[in-house]
């Protein structure tokens, strides 16, 4: 059995100016390990079951081990009977600071506040494996969310930003919407657009079509929707590309509704959206 992420690690510090890098490398391997050897839940995972994610690390400022950064976090799942690996989340937080000492080694309590580096991995481990499991069955990814939600809720007692209920797209916003009653079409409709869309690609293109739509019908149900709801956000920054390249050839497929709700539900994609035939 393995752990359940498979994570790809990256420290980027090109907007640093420092001669010795070597700091950098040491944060980057101890995350890695971090992030893969960590047992975050207590389901039992093949090798080959692990979740294909990335985790990137953009560096902006580094001054006596305090680091602020962007962090851009993404995450894949294969498609049934083929090579292909869809996008399931895709989302950078430039909200990101922390104290780092090289070699100091990461640690996760969920119900202390020990890091802001291993809160923000975590809350986001946690969102991975919420939206994953979405996936494959209805509405199953709340027990990983509501784990986000507590780590949420302990780390907005600290001064980090991304934490506060500050109206702003950031780490509470999401979670907040991702348990929140009102997004229960927002899980049916992850479910939907891979199980009853993308899975069936390979066998029924048409009808692999018809369940992808209905997926982005099942958004515009989405009571009291913001219009810049982060948790939209997120799913167009994972959807956009291939939603585009889905509709614009193969079988034919009328496509009208679709376009009519991509154009309301996420309307600074329009650009893709007009390559939809």
């Amino acid at each position: 059995m393995a752990q359940e992420l498979n994570a790809v690690v990256t420290v980027n510090t090109q907007q640093v100016n420092l001669s010795n890098r070597q700091v950098f490398k040491t944060l980057e391997k101890s995350l890695q390990e971090f992030i893969n050897q960590t047992r975050w839940t207590d389901l039992k995972v093949r090798e080959n079951e692990r979740l294909n994610c990335s985790f990137t690390l953009v560096i902006h400022k580094y001054e006596n081990a305090h680091y602020e950064a962007n962090l851009l976090v993404q995450s894949s799942r294969p498609v049934y009977n083929s090579a292909y690996q869809t996008p399931v989340f895709n989302l950078q937080d430039k909200e990101v600071a922390f104290n780092y000492q090289e070699y100091a080694t990461l640690s996760f309590n969920e119900s202390t506040f020990e890091s802001n580096l291993t809160s923000v991995v975590a809350y986001y481990a946690y969102i991975l494996l919420g939206l994953d499991a979405d996936t494959f069955a209805p509405n199953s990814g709340k027990p990983f969310f509501i784990k986000a939600q507590q780590i949420a809720n302990t780390a907005k007692t600290t001064n980090y930003a991304g934490w506060a209920d500050d109206g702003k797209n950031n780490r509470f916003a999401l979670i907040t919407e991702l348990i929140s009653e009102n997004y229960e079409a927002y899980h049916k409709a992850y479910y939907q657009y891979h199980r009853l869309g993308l899975d069936l690609m390979s066998s029924d293109e048409k009808a692999a079509k018809e369940g992808i739509q209905n997926a982005v019908l099942l958004l515009e149900q989405i009571p009291s929707l913001r219009l810049n709801s982060y948790a939209m956000v997120a799913f167009f920054n994972a959807k956009a590309d291939e939603i585009a390249a889905i509709f614009s050839g193969g079988v034919i497929f009328d496509s009208k509704k679709l376009k009519e709700a991509l154009l309301k539900l996420a309307p600074a994609q329009l650009t893709k959206w007009n390559e939809i035939k």
